[in-house]
Order: structure tokens, then sequence, then C-alpha cells
């Protein structure tokens, strides 16, 4: 049988230490003894309940015996040599239970391995059918009982016969979930932790290429040892147990650079860019990462910028070093992260750290989010992303990340469509806006300009975070003030406008100090026309700037000369953000109080409530519509809302007629009162195209209904599929949709029916699950959503039945995959309540589970 090349895995352990897992192979028999060798006699004695000095020939067939199936063996291979196994083999009996063992070697205890073992070998349990784990274990064998305990499954351990058996369930729980996510935090933040804080570094290479990072790192008065080995490329002179090697970017060479690195203890490489483009394809990128990792090692490049960290004093990189601060700056290619990284230097900004991890690197921006999450040091995220390499999981690291830290991603849509979650072509594909917009719900700020980011930091880093919408723009020029003023308006927020009409400095800082009292923002402009007035007033405001505790003072100078340099220098910035127009320092306001107010929103409450639903009975008819159809298709009507009432929605009841004597019939079984409506797709959700015939309670009324939609059909060009409805009581239209992006997977969204809203991009988007407070926030996000409050004297919408429809549309598309397209429209929504109309699915041989729930890089 052969070996299934998806459960082989790079994975970093709780040291960060990067190791490879796989099934076992047939050539690993002289290494299974060798491994067994190293292992010690009581870790020996533990597996196998009694004295066994040597692997016998029947220990390795129990190992090696294998069919992918019912009888797997996981080896976890460091640097070539095999340091863990994991297997499983199923019981006899009428149950999926399999036995479960684990051998590990010694100086790898405590590095989290039998975690990882075991999360990957449920994950191939689960593929393989397997439903239970079985375990038996000598009473002294504490640290394999707690590791089954401490994985969030539901383990009761039993003494039996003097030994102590678990028997638990592999689907995974709540408590299980959040427990891999808490371990895949803490060994990704250690491996990147190690990158930027090596006890030892060593430079090798051609002096000229090497000189530009060189002198950056002996100037830095880096806190550990460094070794200078410029003028040659031996990679063998690479001296012993060094953490950190740094190389410049050679195709040819790079295998003996990572091979002789691994050979020396080192944990990661950085291969620098130079000036001139390298040329790197992403096959030659690819290549890189794989070997990085066959050697066990971190790696930035190929062409990367370097790490930087401030609190450390490293400097592996060309740029000069940054003032130290709490801003954490992660970005890829090297053209853009030179750019980005000059920002930084410009402004002035204080950086935690700097990493330039090259177009496509081992390290990616995940990895990085995992390591700020766990960094004191750093309190301000600014992400630049060229690309995303597992997109749901950034948007899971980066929705916890933003909860506890404020986050500035610049324009995550562009990267997030370079990286496709499923390779399915078919599946319908969220816009860039909807997919921005779902990143803003994390609390994160999503930015268009990367000078925005450093607008944000230095504000966040320098001044209280404003509390609310109050703003005082102040200025010693009317044109100004009135400027600020509409600008402040434009960007939501309340304005009160301040004119200095005296002395311009004394008067500005008059009536800053009292505004600081009375707003929750002060903007404070000075316009030097004739005198000089920038430097006194600088000098004036960052004295208040440095005092005030809840309100923050920000300022923009507007004149014909610049703030003198060495004012505004790495050394002299103080407390005072100076932005370079006013709409930039707005613009940054309005940006923080928006994530500050989602940051609010997502924090679970003990009121927050889910949809519900029934997920078997739903995945029963979703695999009984799939038998048929292995490639999917769209649901008949009949099936898709058999479907929706799984999970609570009933939709209004129709009846397709292919005559008017078949619509008279079914309009006398519903008592009359009826709609007559066409439904073929070229109509369906286009109310301007009045397809729909409402309030028919005659034979006469229906048979004028009728003639009306056939000719309307005719003049279109297109089919006359009619159906008969109840008719029901007026109200706003709305459309729930939900989809499987093949990017982040499912997407909710709502907005008013027809094309206006689409094209006009009034549609609220959302990941699920979603709670009861999300569905409001989508609701009353709509510019269109007046019409569901009383608009021009109507009666008002019942809010919370269109929530509960939004958070029952959720659970199902969250729960149920293979549904990649739920449309409910029209749904009417009135002051007696909500109801669906008409509703079409779309299924496609997805999983229920998205994402493997074994780590792996």
């Amino acid at each position: 049988m052969n070996t299934p090349q998806h459960w082989e895995a790079d994975v970093v352990l709780n040291d960060g230490d990067i190791v490879t897992l796989r099934p076992v192979r047939p050539e690993d028999r002289e290494e299974l003894q060798n491994f067994y060798a190293r292992v010690s006699d009581k870790s020996k004695y533990l597996r196998f309940f009694a004295a066994h000095p040597v692997l016998t020939e029947d220990d390795l067939k129990n190992w090696m015996d294998v069919d992918h199936h019912d009888r797997v063996t996981l080896v976890m291979v460091d640097r070539e040599d095999i340091v863990a196994t994991a297997k499983y083999a199923l019981l006899p009996g009428d149950t999926r239970t399999a036995d479960v063992s684990f051998l590990v070697q010694d100086d790898h205890h405590h590095k989290g391995v039998a975690n990882i073992l075991l999360e990957h070998l449920a994950q191939i349990g689960r593929e393989c059918d397997i439903e239970t784990f079985f375990a038996e274990m000598l009473t002294q064998n504490r640290n394999m009982v707690q590791t089954f305990i401490k994985a969030g499954y539901q383990v009761n351990p039993e003494l039996e016969d003097g030994f102590i058996t678990v028997n638990f369930p592999i689907d995974p729980t709540q408590t299980s979930r959040e427990v891999m996510a808490r371990r895949e935090l803490r060994a990704e933040a250690n491996s990147i932790r190690r990158l930027l804080q090596p006890t030892s570094v060593a430079v090798i290479g051609d002096v000229d290429r090497m000189q530009s990072v060189v002198p950056n790192l002996t100037q830095a008065r880096f806190q550990g040892e460094l070794r200078i080995l410029t003028g040659t490329t031996d990679y063998e002179k690479i001296p012993e147990n060094t953490d950190l090697v740094i190389v410049e970017h050679d195709p040819d060479t790079f295998e003996a650079a990572l091979k002789n690195a691994a050979e020396k203890n080192a944990f990661g490489v950085v291969a620098l860019a130079g000036s001139k483009n390298p040329g790197v394809t992403l096959e030659d990128a690819r290549t890189f990462v794989d070997k990085a990792r066959d050697y066990g090692l971190r790696a930035l490049g190929p062409a990367a910028v370097g790490l930087i960290n401030t609190h450390t004093q490293l400097n592996a990189s060309p740029a000069p070093m940054p003032r130290a601060g709490t801003v954490g700056l992660f970005t890829q290619s090297a053209g853009i992260a030179t750019l980005t990284l000059s920002y930084a230097l410009k402004r002035g900004s204080g950086l935690s750290s700097f990493i330039g991890a090259g177009s496509f690197g081992d390290v990616t921006g995940n990895d990085v989010i995992q390591y700020w999450a766990d960094d004191e040091q750093t309190e301000i995220c600014l992400l630049s992303l060229d690309t995303i390499g597992n997109p749901r999981k950034f948007f899971r690291v980066l929705s916890r990340l933003a909860l506890d830290k404020r986050v500035v991603v610049f324009i995550p849509s562009r990267a997030l469509k370079s990286a496709r979650h499923y390779a399915n072509q078919q599946l319908e594909t969220a816009s860039t806006q909807a997919l921005d917009e779902v990143i803003r719900n994390t609390g994160a700020m999503v930015v268009t300009r990367r000078e925005t980011m450093f607008d944000i930091a230095q504000l966040l880093a320098r001044q209280p975070v404003p509390r609310g919408k109050r703003i005082t723009v102040i200025s010693n020029s009317a044109g100004l003030t009135a400027q600020m003023t509409q600008s402040a308006q434009r960007f939501g927020l309340e304005a009160t406008a301040i004119t200095v009409l005296k002395d311009p400095v004394s008067g500005i800082l008059e009536a800053t100090q009292k505004a600081l009292a009375e707003s929750d923002v002060v903007l404070s402009g000075i316009v030097e026309i004739g005198e000089q007035l920038f430097e006194a007033a600088y000098d004036g405001l960052k004295e208040l700037a440095a005092t005030t505790e809840t309100t923050p003072l920000i300022s923009t100078f507007v004149g014909f000369r610049p703030l003198e340099e060495d004012r505004r220098g790495v050394e002299k910035l103080g407390q005072l953000p100076v932005f370079g127009t006013y709409a930039d320092a707005i613009e940054a306001v309005s940006l923080i109080l928006a994530s500050e107010q989602q940051r609010a929103a997502v924090r679970p409450t003990p009121t927050d409530e889910f949809g519900q639903g029934d997920k078997a009975a739903a995945s029963a008819l979703v695999q009984q519509v799939l038998a048929s159809e292995p490639e999917g298709r769209w649901a008949t009507d009949e099936e898709s809302a058999e479907l929706l009432r799984t999970y609570g929605i009933d939709l209004i009841p129709w009846t397709p007629v292919t005559s008017l004597d078949e619509a008279i019939t079914a309009a006398d079984s519903y008592g009359w009162n009826v709609v007559l409506k066409n439904i073929h797709s070229a109509v369906r959700g286009r109310p301007e195209l009045s397809a729909v015939m409402r309030h028919i309670t005659s034979r006469s009324a229906l048979e004028d209904a009728w003639d009306t939609l056939q000719t309307m059909a005719a003049d279109l060009g297109i089919g006359a599929e009619m159906v008969v409805q109840p008719t029901v009581k007026p109200g706003t239209t709305l459309t729930i949709r939900a989809i499987e992006d093949p990017v982040l997977g499912p997407m909710v969204s709502l907005g008013v029916a027809g094309p206006p809203s689409e094209l006009l991009g009034d549609t609220a988007w959302r990941v699920p699950p979603l709670r009861r407070t999300d569905a409001r926030a989508m609701i009353e996000q709509l510019r269109a959503a007046p019409l569901l409050m009383g608009y021009r004297g109507s009666l008002p919408a019942q809010l919370t039945d269109i929530e509960q429809l939004i958070m029952q549309v959720a659970r199902l598309k969250d729960d149920i995959a293979a549904i990649v397209d739920v449309e409910l429209t029209p749904v009417i929504a009135s002051s007696d309540g909500t109801t669906v109309v008409g509703a079409r699915i779309r299924l496609a041989p997805l999983a229920n589970e998205r994402d493997p729930l074994a780590r792996s890089l």
C-alpha cells in the first residue's frame, strides 16, 4: 500500500526545534534499531512493562507491519535521526477501537513530542474511521497519563490489575482544540524567539557582499557572541554551537550552508538579498524551504532583508539600527521590506523587532503573529504581506492577536487572494472588499497605504488611545480649521473647531491645553507663512503631550519649510505625534476608534448565543445527494427546503405549475390571496424586473397575472418557471447568503435584495460562527438599514427574527462545508416577523473538517 504523503509534516516542538513527522518506511529498519539503542532503560521499561534491553525482530515487525489504515506507525525525525515513534493498531471487536503506544528518546522529553504524536495519530485515526483510542500503562508512567489527560479529550484513567488504562473517543472537543491552539502558539512563538534572541551569530561569505550587514551587527553592540567569517564561503568553518548563521544568497551553495549550519547545531539561517535581483522562482524558494526543514533549521530567505531585535541589540540587516520601542514589523519580499523599514526609520518609529523574511520563506506571517502574541516587548503589530501560506490559520491567529494587541495590516485581501485553502476551482470567491471587511471585524486595522501603518503606530506608541469621537481641531488659520472640521466629519468624528486669532503660538497652546480636558482627541495645526512658528509651537505641544493621560494630542505643521529635522529626529520626538497632513492624522484616529469598537464587540460575553441545528441529519441529506452526483450540483427546491429544515429554517410553501389550470388548482389549495412568480435564474433576486405578482384573490386576477408573466418572459427571452405561493405580509426584502470561500472557508453576507445593493457594495460580511451581537452588527452596518427601522413612517421590522435567521444560516454553513453556496432570497422582514420565501443550495464534495487538527508548518 502506498504511503499517504499528506501524513508527512514539519512540526515545531515546544522549545522551537523543527522536526519531521512521517509514516514509517521499510528503509527505517536500521535507524529504528539505532533509535532504540539511544533510549534509556527506564523508558524501555515503561514502554514494554519489563526490562527490554534489545529491540527484537518481533518488535521491529510490530512497528513496521503497517497497512496505513488499521495499523499505522509514525516516526519523528530530527536531522536524519529518529527520535520518537507512535503506533496504533485496531483491536478485535465490533467498535473501531485502536490500541495506541509511544516511545520518545530521552533527550526529547519535555518538548511536547508525545502531545504532537497524539495529535497526528488522532487525525489519521479519524481519517481511517477509528472511533476510540485505548492505552495501557504502568502506574509509574505518570507523564504518559498526563499526556492523554492534558490533550483535552474526555479521558477517565482507570486502575485495572495494576495498570492504568484509558479509553477515549478521538473526535475533537472544544477543550482539545483550545489545548492544541495554546501549544501551537507556544511552540511557534519560541521558534521565532530563538531567531530573534540568539546567543551567538556567525556571518560568513564574500567580504563585499556582506559589508552591508557586518558593520550594523558590530555597531549595534549585540549582547551575544559575534563570529565574523567574511572572506570565505567555506561553510565548514562555521563555529560549533552557533545559533544563527548569516550568509549571502547563492542558489549554488545554499545547501552546503544549510548542511554545515545544521552540523554545527545552528537553529536558524538568514540568506540575505543584495541589490542585484537574483530572480528567485517559486520553485527555487520552495526548494530552499524544503531543504531548510530537512535540516531542522528555521530560515529567512532566499533573498531576505534580515532580522532586528532592538531589545537584545541584534541588527542582522543592511539598515541602521532603529529606535527601541514597542512596534513589531513583519514584511516579506526584499524590495517591500526595504521600503517599509525605511518608513519606520524616517518616522523614528520605536521598533521592538523587525523581520524581513523574503518573498516566500520558511518564516511566515502566521509564525510571527504567534510570536507577537507571546512577546511582552511588542504592543503594536504591523503586517505588510505579499503572500499568505495558510489563509485560514492566518485568520484564526490574527483574530486572537487582535483581541490583545493593536494590529495594523496593509491590504490583507491582496495577500489572501494569492492563497487558496481549497484547490476546487468551482467555489464562489468573495470580493476583495469582503475579505478586507472580515479582517477588520477581528479588530485589526486594514490600511491601503503603508504610510498609514506608521501614522497609526506613532499615535498608539506615544499617546493614549482615543476614548471617543469628540475631536477638537485647532489652528491659527480659519481656512485650515474649516478643512480639518470637514475632514473630521467625513471620517465620522464629532468636531469642535477653534481658530486662534491672537498670538499664534501662545493662542494654540492655551486652546490646546483647555481642549485636552474637554475632548476625546485634540488636533493642533500650525500654519507658518511669514515669521517662524514651528519650533516654539512644537516645544510647547511636546510638553503638553508628555503630560496628557487620557486625551491624545496630535499635530500637523503647515508651511514652506519642514520642521527642523533634529526636532523630528529619532532621539527628540518625545510623545508628540507629528503628521504630514491633517487628513493623515484624522484617518489614523478614525481607524483606531473603529478598531477599538470592534475589539470590544468581538469579546465573548456570558449572554453570547449561536445558531443551532441537526448536523447529523443535514450531513446525511448532503451525502445522499452527492452519492448520485459525486462532483456536486445545485440541490432541487425540495432538497433545499429539507436541508434548511434541519436547522430550523422553514420556507413558505410553494407549488410549481406549468399551466394556468395547475395554477388555479394551487391557488384553491392555499385559499387564494396568493403570489404567482417566475423563478427562472435570470429574474431570481431581481425585483426591478417585476417577475412577481402579489395578492391574487380571484381566477380572473390569476389569468391576468399569468398572461403578464408569460409576456415578460418572452420579452426577456427566458423560460417561464412558474410557482404559486401564499402571499406574506409586505416588508423589506433581504438576501442572506453563505459561501465556502476558497481562501477563508465559510463566509456569510447580508444585504437588501437586488442588484443595487450588490453593485454599490452595501453588503455586510462575517465569518462564522456568529453570535447574536455579530448578526445585529451586520444589520446595523448596512447603509440601507433605515429600511428596517421604520423608514418614512413604515413599521419597523422584527430585528431579532432577522438576527436568528442569520445565525442559523451561519451555523449551517459552518457545520457543513459541502454546502458551498446557500442563498435565502427573498427574505421578507416585517413588523410581524421574518419569512423565507425562496432559497437555493449548491453542494460539492468537501469534507466537513476543514483544517487538520494536528499541528504542522
